[in-house]
Parts: C-alpha cells; structure tokens; sequence
C-alpha cells in the first residue's frame, strides 16, 4: 500500500526538481544578455550567481526530500531492515542524481554549451562541498560552542560545591548529538563522484578540488566524530551493501557520457569530416572496449588484498587451534575426574 503512494510521490517530486531547473535556465539566459549588453566587471561576476543559486537550492531540495524518503519507506512497514534500507537509498540516490545532474546532461546534450557546461559544474561542486563542509561539521561545532559558554554560565551561577569541570563535560556529553549512520557521508561521496567523473572529459581539474575536499574532510570528519556527537557503537558489516550497486553504476554512466561528450567535440568531428556513421561507430567500439576493461579488472583485482586474505586464514587457523586445544584440555579433565571417581568406588569397595 505505502508503495503506491510512494511512486507518485517520487515523480511529483521529480518534476518540481525540473521545473526548478527551468528556472535555473532562465536566470542564466537573463544574466548572459545582461552581461552581453554591458560587459562590465560586475556582470561577469553575476553570471556565476545563477549557478551558485541553483546550488543552494540542491542542497535545499535534497535535505527536504530526504525527510519525505524517510517518513514513506517507513511507512512502508518493511520487515527487514536490509529492506528499509535499500528501499530509502534507492529513492534518495534517484532523487539527488536527477536533481544534482539533470541540468548538466540538458547543457552537455541539448544546449550542447560546454563553456557552460565547465561553468556550471565548477560551481555546483564547489559550491556543494562548502555548503556540507559549513552544515554537517562548522555549524554543529558553533552550536556546541555557544551551548559550552551557556553550561559554563549556569555552572558558575550554581556557587555549588561540586566539580565544575566535571559536571560541565557530563552535561555537555550528555547532551551531544547521536550519530545517525554513514548513509549522508556515503551519499556525499557518490554526489562527489558523479560531479568528478560524469563531466571529466569537460572540466579535468574537478578531479583536484575533490581531492582538497577530501583532506579537509577527514579533519572535519574527525571534528564531527569526537566533539560533535556521541561515540557510535560500531555495527559489523559483510559489505558496503546496495551503494556498491551505485557506485558501479555511476561509473558506467560516466564512461558513456565522456565517450559521447569527445565524440561531440569540433577537434574530433574535424577528423570525419565526410561520414558521422564512422564517427559513431568508432565512439561506440571504444565505449564497449572501455565498459570490458573495466569489468575485466573488477574482476581480476581481488575485492579483498592477499595479506589480508592470509591474516584472516591466519586468525580463523589461531582460532580454531585454540578451540581444538581447549577442547582437548575439557576432555582431559573430565577423564581425570572419572578416574578419581573409579578409583574412589574401587577403594570403597
């Protein structure tokens, strides 16, 4: 039943997240021709706002729908947790990929703009990693910061004659927030790959901010984890579960757009200036080439190293020795015992 609701729901939402990327356009379309007619320095600045607009409004969009994903897939009532789960990621993932990346296929493909292309992904992403850097670490921490000041306040208005170190840090552990799982950083990860491998081909140096964002968010992460919230209790795990499904398919996806965006490019149709059925045989053929190289080395690079393969052998052998030879020691007792209690009635007898 919660199925049947869930679906349009999707789709409704699908369509607002387009009918803002319209509108995203049309900013961009007023900004261009305001800047053609003027061509001042201020224009060129402004025609980064509509970019940096729209990415605030992703962020926005995709914070709201994941609380609507939630409050659905529970309704959902599914039995299994491994249930709930695939089914909250799986609507998620549509939603943010749809919302995240719609509007650079619509500029790669049919505006075919790839000026705007560049632009336009240079400032999402940059723009999206600021604002998680600010809302997931920098925010929280100021928060518990000003929380701090106001215990302290109130500590010392106490005159109690207590610890007032102590039972500052009490209250201030006490009152930290619960570390809700690793589904938002997964999804921060596969937002940062689409952005870094989809367009690659276009705009190279997305690769590099990836990389700064990822070494400062291990720091803030680190923030987050040890002053931010309370300490997790660790869950074991066989795998990474369905985001290794998406992580895959994103990869897929990426290598049939920078085929068809190389394809597309003025230095490449120069090459075949006569017949484009080449031209897209030839893009084809090294897509699939791409597409078997990359399963033949999925398939061939072991998911697991060969030192920790031997590690795990070594300590399932240390711990099945250990049993063996615990077992022996119980056997050996137990025979000692019996024959005390053989000799006993013998010598009773």
């Amino acid at each position: 039943m919660g199925s049947w609701v869930s679906i349009p729901f999707v789709c409704l939402c699908l369509y607002f997240s387009l009918y803002v990327m319209m509108i995203y356009f049309d900013m961009e379309a007023w900004a261009l021709g305001l800047h053609e007619s003027s061509r001042s320095e201020w224009t060129s600045v402004l025609l980064y706002v509509p970019s940096i607009i729209y990415a605030i409004v992703i962020e926005i969009l995709n914070r709201l729908y994941r609380y609507a994903a939630e409050f659905l897939t529970s309704w959902e009532n599914h039995r299994l947790e491994s249930a709930y789960q695939n089914h909250l990621i799986l609507k998620v993932l549509v939603f943010n990929f749809l919302n995240c990346f719609a509007s650079l296929f619509y500029i790669a493909f049919v505006l075919k703009d790839m000026k705007l292309l560049r632009q336009s992904l240079a400032t999402l992403l940059i723009t999206s990693q600021i604002l998680n850097q600010v809302v997931e670490s920098l925010l929280p921490y100021w928060l518990q910061r000003k929380h701090h000041m106001q215990v302290k306040r109130k500590v010392q208005a106490l005159k109690a004659d207590i610890d007032a170190t102590l039972y500052e840090q009490v209250i201030l552990e006490k009152e930290m927030g619960t570390y809700l799982g690793t589904f938002d950083d997964y999804l921060e990860l596969f937002l940062q790959f689409g952005y870094v491998s989809l367009f690659s081909c276009v705009y190279p140096l997305a690769a590099a901010f990836a990389v700064i964002n990822n070494f400062t968010e291990v720091n803030s992460d680190a923030l987050k984890m040890c002053r931010v919230f309370k300490r997790p209790f660790s869950e074991p795990s066989a795998s990474i579960g369905v985001w290794q499904l998406a992580f895959e398919t994103m990869s897929v996806i990426s290598v049939v757009t920078n085929c068809a965006l190389i394809g597309m490019s003025p230095q490449v149709n120069a090459l075949f200036p006569e017949s484009k059925t080449d031209l897209v045989l030839i893009v084809v053929a090294v897509e699939h080439a791409l597409l078997a190289l990359k399963f033949i080395l999925a398939f061939a690079i072991p998911d697991k190293p060969r030192h920790i393969q031997m590690k795990l052998a070594r300590l399932e052998f240390e711990s099945l020795e250990a049993l063996k030879q615990q077992q022996m020691k119980l056997t050996a007792e137990k025979l000692k015992d019996e024959s005390r209690e053989e000799g006993g009635e013998k010598s009773a007898g």
